[in-house]
């Protein structure tokens, strides 16, 4: 069976029989355990959640830069000029040959033509450099290819 704990002025009486050494030593005691018992039931779960929150910002602060990082280089010179200028300067250098470019609001509309493979690959580098084709037509002309594109300007 349980046994009953004596009851208040027992315990009372107790505490007053001990010497005035040993209560000063109980008493820092429960002061000792009360101090690691805040420690453990408060200030060391916060840490914890700290450093946990601290650790989810490190590594999502490090996906964002390996995610930017791992943009192609084409999008990030692209920004630093207006698409029209960048897809001009691009078409010329792959060899295509710039027949019409009107931009209208949030499209940019091109004529261009080519050799089709040089063409295509020139499509292919711009939408790979965070191009957003509307549309595209093509048309055989002989030996060239030609192309009508509408891009959507960020």
């Amino acid at each position: 069976m349980i046994k009953r704990l004596p009851k208040r002025g027992l315990l009372n009486e107790r505490w007053q029989r001990l010497a005035q050494r040993e209560r000063q030593w109980l008493l820092g005691l429960g002061a000792f355990l009360l101090a690691v018992l805040l420690f453990m039931g408060f200030w060391q779960p916060a840490q914890q959640r700290l450093d946990k929150a601290e650790r989810l910002y490190q590594q999502r602060l490090a996906l964002l830069i390996e995610v930017q990082q791992a943009r192609p280089a084409a999008a990030r010179a692209e920004s630093a000029q207006p698409l029209s200028t960048h897809l001009g300067e691009t078409a010329r250098a792959a060899g295509l040959e710039l027949q019409q470019l009107d931009q209208d609001g949030q499209s940019l509309r091109l004529t261009l033509s080519g050799e089709a493979l040089a063409l295509l690959g020139w499509l292919d580098r711009i939408e790979q450099g965070g191009g957003r084709l509307q549309s595209l037509s093509l048309e055989p002309r002989g030996q060239q290819l030609e192309a009508r594109v509408v891009w959507l300007v960020p």
